[in-house]
């Protein structure tokens, strides 16, 4: 039963036509390092690959395998704000703004609380962590854990969203 609830949530996360909203593609993307918050500052570069391939509006391809580049934007102990700003093609750089809308830690603990997978705004895989989308212009979504370890780790997979 457990590895059913996992499965459904964790099929949430895919970005598929059926799940997606009508204005908004989304990118899975694998973060390629870890990051700690406690040694983390602000302009450290973040990098992550994308694990599928997406057409966006526009005709811009996003193969499998393509990096996406971002940065910290904020940095405590126990929270990471990170956005996405560019896209490396063919060996150049592409700016995209994108927004983190989901992640979830592959094999890691399921979050279990009260008999429910995951709630909204958890990281799933990472019990205590939260994840609050930010729908400004700069899209820095804002993990925060109730520990003062927050580490992302090298692996955790993002759903990212294209702004419309």
């Amino acid at each position: 039963m457990k590895n059913w609830i996992i499965t459904i949530v964790a099929a949430g996360c895919i970005p598929l036509p059926s799940f997606a909203q009508h204005s908004k593609q989304f990118i899975q993307a694998e973060l390629a390092k870890t990051i700690k918050a406690k040694s983390a500052k602000v302009g450290d570069p973040v990098k992550a690959r994308a694990v599928n391939t997406v057409v966006l509006p526009g005709g811009v391809a996003i193969a499998e395998g393509a990096i996406l580049l971002g940065e910290v934007r904020a940095a405590d102990p126990n929270s990471l704000s990170i956005s996405f700003e560019q896209v490396e093609l063919s060996g150049k750089k592409t700016s995209l703004s994108l927004s983190i809308r989901a992640a979830m830690m592959p094999n890691g603990p399921q979050n279990n609380v009260d008999g429910v997978a995951a709630q909204t705004g958890t990281v799933i895989g990472m019990p205590g962590v939260v994840l609050k989308v930010d729908d400004s212009p700069q899209h820095a979504s804002k993990f925060e854990s109730s520990r003062k370890d927050l580490q992302l780790k090298q692996g955790l997979q993002l759903m990212l969203a294209v702004p419309e």
